[in-house]
């Protein structure tokens, strides 16, 4: 808890149900930690040629790093995501529901719970970005005005709120 700085019971409600209701572990893989298409060199017939920013990573349930892609991606027609990386919103990309149907098709793995990894992104992003909001306050990342930190704040609480509703819709 090094990186709270207030009471927020968003996340340790989401903390709490995200730690009771974790799904059926499939074969553990090496996990990316920051899966998103910013972190993804492509070449010019948009084909994944590397990846890059593995300082997250470790090994685990890949559910996780899809889980985290749906929140940063926001396809044609879907909701706009936490994300202002809009380049998924051209023509030709996938809407999310397409994206997690190819996923499950390409790689063989069931999604049906992909609510719940989706839910364990935004908390967790609520959580580094609250560890962030903390570094600031603390003067780790040098002087500056602390009005300046209040967006930080505000992804904590809509990040945290988000993992509750997405959480919400488990069986």
């Amino acid at each position: 808890n090094a990186s709270k700085t207030r009471d927020l019971a968003a996340i340790d409600r989401v903390h709490d149900a995200l730690v009771t209701r974790v799904p059926q572990q499939g074969k553990t893989a090496i996990v990316h930690g920051d899966y998103r298409l910013d972190n993804c060199m492509v070449d010019d017939a948009g084909n994944v040629i590397a990846v890059l920013d593995w300082e997250l990573c470790t090994l685990g349930d890949p559910m996780a790093d899809l889980g985290l892609l749906m929140v940063y991606w926001t396809g044609p027609n879907d909701e706009a995501s936490t994300s202002n990386f809009a380049t998924t919103t051209a023509e030709g990309f996938l809407n999310r529901n397409e994206l997690a149907e190819h996923y499950a098709a390409v790689s063989g793995r069931d999604i049906s719970q992909l609510d719940y990894y989706v839910s364990f992104a935004y908390w967790k992003l609520a959580c580094i970005i609250e560890g962030v909001y903390a570094r600031y306050i603390a003067g780790a990342m040098g002087t500056h005005d602390p009005s300046s930190f209040d967006a930080f704040k505000t992804q904590v609480e809509a990040a945290a709120q988000r993992a509750e509703e997405v959480l919400a819709r488990l069986h």
